[in-house]
């Protein structure tokens, strides 16, 4: 279980980021979500950016799937300087489950949400995955068959990877892709995406 520290969320987000800070990674360069554009919550996250309660409540619903989850949070996007819809989630959950931001826990939430707040927290702060790494583990744990939630944490720790091994990136990517085990619930059009950034990576597999 992973308590919610959202003050060391913001704390990461004041942080002054790397100089040689990279516009080109995995977590930047992965724009799956054009993959989904028919979905009107998709193009709404897009549009804004931001965190709102539609999104939250769309994002904490049993009824949407996971793989459309994922593509909401990654049309809400990144930016240099951060963002904070992670914390804007998680003051959501809280109230949701009648807690304090202090109190909450993933003991309290459902693989989705904690899957979602994992992403949200790594797109928000690209340049320090290792909180939200913690999360979609946390996650994966739960839902193992998905293929989005194992894509996403390959995403993740390939963005930890991407300052000393760039092979690891690929390896990360070809991994999940070889587990024939995995529920193919990324659409195949998102999944290429994915995938046709991923490989540039392969070369340094030497």
């Amino acid at each position: 279980m992973k308590k919610i520290f959202v003050v060391s969320l913001v704390l990461q987000l004041l942080c002054i980021f790397p100089t040689a800070g990279h516009a080109d990674s995995p977590i930047t360069a992965t724009d799956f979500y054009e993959a989904y554009m028919d979905v009107k919550m998709v193009q709404r996250a897009h549009l804004e950016g931001v965190m709102g309660l539609e999104i939250a409540e769309f994002l904490t619903s049993q009824e949407n799937p996971i793989d459309v989850k994922a593509a909401v949070i990654n049309a809400l996007s990144w930016r240099f300087e951060g963002k904070n819809n992670a914390e804007l989630y998680a003051y959501y959950l809280a109230l949701l489950y009648h807690l304090s931001i202090t109190e909450l826990d993933t003991a309290f939430l459902s693989a989705d949400e904690i899957f979602c707040l994992g992403y949200l927290t790594v797109m928000d702060d690209y340049f320090h995955p290792e909180y939200a790494i913690q999360l979609l583990e946390e996650s994966h744990e739960k839902n193992k068959d998905s293929f989005t939630v194992s894509i996403i944490l390959a995403l993740a720790k390939a963005q930890r990877a991407f300052d000393s091994d760039w092979c690891e990136i690929w390896k990360l990517t070809e991994e999940v892709l070889q587990n024939n085990e995995l529920e193919q619930d990324l659409r195949p059009e998102a999944m290429k995406r994915i995938v046709d950034y991923m490989i540039l990576y392969k070369e340094y597999c030497r």
